[in-house]
């Protein structure tokens, strides 16, 4: 066979296999096709099946996995009763939920219901979107003891977490985010702070927030508002611009029970009771980003205030308390009040010779470490630090009432103030002169009216008030003055007038004290015996008022000087002064010299009184019927040895003038005639009188002459006057006041005292 032949028949064959070939691939494609069609129609619908199954497998996997590994998740071990998902809507709920506490037994935080609708295709967008945020029965417990909360392992726990380093993320674009519908339904909220033994609840919580957006440009509002337990509900209504931060929100509270912050009072008060209801309406506006420096306005009204201490005893309250904020800035320290009033207010004030009751109650009396005084007296001042603004610009008390009590003389003084009204205006930090207007009623009866002006950075120092009181009961102080006076007020109206200026310290104070219809009784001696009784007796005019002048004056820039001791030391010497010097009272009932009042001199050898002194006698007489209760006393004094020598010269004076001579007149021819009768020149005068004398008894003719001028002097009185009281009494044979003294009558004055004045029959001249 030649070659040629076995081409041909090698191209047949490959052609034939060729043809083999194709066949075959056309079978294996028509295969592949009807394997494909079958694997469709079998594969398609059962991993439908599988992915569905998965899907409504998926919430109950994932809400097993969470609770069961939640400790490592989340911190703390979590509890969950449902976990659905709406493919169709987007829509998650989660159903009893709860957040238990470290101990995996007490619930945290937990909630019935949340819903959450999602927007899946704006994700797409870069954009995280929200259609519904619904959250209903949220509860949350936070605890505090000492320092610490139950959430602290949390924080712990995350911070943790956010501390791994990781490398920077690359710059990229801002997060946008868009939540709608936002509302929390019934939420409750308790505070337990173990440190004051107090729980703190909000219950029924509502908040409602329409829209937040990374791209709004309209305010985003939220409403919330939720009830008390007491009655009562917290309101508020907050606009927030998301792109600047700025907000401006209105909080309305009613009717807000203040008993529950009793405790935390406490702290600071020594109290029994902290009550009272709070009424607020309130703007607070600011920017989220710097909070602190937010601005607050509005009104806050408390009604029925009422503390007591620690022996339930009222000692602070008011009906009403209205506060007008006009702005509130803590950032830069300015408080500016428009109207601070205080409606039938009540405050009891006990003071005792330590304290008062408001230094105890407050704690103001607790001695504090010297150190800690030193130490910041030796702190440098901050320079960068705010000044404090304030302001008020009107302070009124309107209806006021002050229980005063103290036990300073050891008993109990009360005094009743009532119907106080007092008010100010323009009260700033930056204002160097303040005037405070009251007015008062005392102890039902009486009225005072004040002005009271000061310089409040140093008002001790410089301070002005004038003072008026009509129709003070004098009585009420009675147990002042029993105790430091030794008197009773038995009755009296006091109206006491000051105008009194405290200039850099230096008192100049013009006191004008008028009592009408007083009446005093003197019982067992004060602490200081003053003799005010007496005092008022003399100061009565004939209308039965006593007028009296006070001029204080005094330097307060003296440590050692006190405004109490200088107004009680300048009234003591009034009264001392106005004592001691009778008859300058007296006299102007009279008339004439006060001289005459004070003292009846007469010679030693008188027994009866001249014209004279029978003037003075007719004066006192008056000077008694005008002045009722006056006591008057005459007091007899001479010096004996005196009175004896002249007597003695009187008896040889007599028996020289038989001679028709005067011995009175003709004193040389009288002297030499003594010297001729007792025969020696070595003798004075005096005692040569004497010699001549000394057969006469002259201390007995002396006595005599003594109770016949008395008896004269007694008689006449009572010839003139039956009924006087005037007594006449002779002074002690020893008293200073006999030397070297002529024969005269002291007069001194005094009460009555509703008994009839009697002598001895030793001293004086009796019927």
């Amino acid at each position: 066979m030649s070659l040629k032949h076995l081409e041909i028949i090698s191209l047949e064959n490959l052609w034939g296999l060729h043809n083999i070939m194709s066949e075959l691939l056309i079978f294996k494609t028509r295969l592949l096709h009807a394997m494909k069609r079958k694997i469709l129609r079998i594969g398609i619908p059962s991993l439908s099946f599988i992915i569905i199954i998965l899907m409504i497998w998926a919430p109950g996997l994932i809400k097993n996995y969470v609770v069961k590994n939640s400790p490592e998740l989340l911190g703390r071990q979590i509890a969950l009763g449902k976990l659905k998902y709406n493919y169709f809507t987007s829509t998650l709920k989660a159903y009893n939920f709860k957040l238990f506490e470290a101990n995996g037994q007490d619930e945290f935080i937990s909630f019935d219901t949340l819903i959450l609708n999602l927007e899946p295709i704006k994700y797409f967008q870069d954009v995280k979107a929200i259609e519904q945020f619904y959250i209903k029965g949220l509860t949350s417990r936070v605890i505090m003891k000492d320092s610490t909360f139950n959430f602290d392992d949390l924080i712990e726990f995350h911070s943790k977490e956010d501390s791994v380093s990781v490398e920077a993320p690359l710059e990229k674009d801002a997060f946008k985010y868009a939540i709608s519908n936002i509302e929390f339904r019934e939420s409750n909220f308790y505070f337990d702070n173990r440190n004051v033994d107090k729980l703190t609840q909000i219950q029924n919580l509502d908040l409602a927030v329409p829209f937040i957006g990374w791209d709004q440009e309209e305010k985003t509002s939220a409403d919330v508002k939720f009830n008390f337990k007491n009655g009562g509900f917290f309101q508020s209504t907050v606009n927030v611009n998301p792109n600047g931060g700025n907000y401006d929100a209105i909080v309305v509270i009613n009717r807000l029970n203040l008993d529950p912050f009793y405790k935390y009072v406490q702290e600071y008060a020594d109290i029994n009771s902290f009550n009272g209801s709070l009424d607020a309406n309130l703007l607070i506006e600011g920017n989220t980003y710097e909070g602190i420096k937010s601005l607050v306005s509005g009104k806050v009204e408390v009604s029925d205030f009422e503390m007591t201490d620690l022996n339930n005893k009222k000692f602070l309250g008011a009906e009403t308390i209205i506060c007008e904020l006009d702005t509130i800035d803590y950032y830069n320290s300015n408080y500016q009040i428009g109207r601070l009033e205080a409606r039938e207010s009540y405050t009891f004030f006990q003071l005792d010779t330590m304290s008062n009751n408001f230094f105890r109650i407050f704690k103001l009396d607790e001695i504090s470490d010297p150190s800690d005084a030193e130490s910041a007296v030796n702190e440098p001042n901050d320079t960068t630090s705010v000044t404090l603004s304030y302001g008020i610009a009107n302070l009124v008390l309107t209806n006021g009432i002050l229980d005063y009590t103290d036990n300073l003389t050891g008993q109990p003084f009360n005094y009743h103030l009532s119907a106080i009204k007092i008010d100010s205006k323009d009260i700033t930090n930056s204002v160097d002169w303040l005037t405070i207007n009251s007015t008062m009623l005392l102890n039902n009866r009486g009225n005072l009216v004040a002005e009271v002006g000061l310089n409040p950075n140093d008002y001790y120092h410089n301070i002005n008030f004038d003072i008026s009181i009509e129709k003070f009961l004098l009585p009420d102080l009675n147990i002042y003055t029993n105790y430091y006076m030794g008197h009773s007020i038995l009755e009296g109206d006091m109206y006491y007038y000051s105008k009194s200026k405290i200039t850099n310290g230096l008192i100049n104070s013009q006191n004008s004290l008028l009592v009408k219809n007083a009446e005093l009784e003197t019982v067992d001696a004060g602490l200081y015996s003053l003799p005010l009784k007496f005092a008022f007796f003399l100061l009565t005019d004939k209308n039965g008022d006593v007028n009296l002048e006070i001029p204080v004056q005094g330097d307060v820039n003296d440590p050692a000087v006190d405004v109490g001791t200088i107004v009680w030391n300048t009234f003591k010497n009034v009264i001392g002064k106005t004592v001691a010097a009778p008859v300058n009272f007296l006299v102007g009932l009279v008339g004439g010299d006060p001289k005459e009042l004070e003292e009846l001199t007469l010679s030693y050898t008188d027994t009866i009184p001249s014209s004279k002194q029978y003037s003075q006698l007719d004066k006192l007489l008056d000077l008694e019927q005008k002045k009722e209760e006056l006591a008057i006393t005459m007091t007899y004094y001479v010096d004996a040895n005196l009175q004896k020598e002249a007597l003695a010269k009187e008896l040889v004076g007599q028996d020289f003038n038989n001679k028709r001579r005067n011995y009175l007149k003709d004193e040389a021819k009288f002297k030499d005639y003594v010297y001729k009768k007792v025969k020696t020149d070595s003798l004075s005068f005096n005692k040569a009188l004497l010699e001549l004398t000394k057969e006469v008894n002259l201390d007995s003719l002396c006595t005599v002459k003594n109770r016949r001028l008395l008896e004269h002097i007694d008689t006449y009185l009572k010839l003139e006057r039956p009924d006087t009281n005037i007594l006449i009494t002779m002074g002690e044979l020893d008293a200073p006041e006999n030397v070297g003294s002529y024969p005269k009558f002291m007069i001194t004055y005094g009460m009555v005292d509703g008994q009839v004045n009697s002598v001895s029959s030793d001293n004086s001249i009796s019927d």
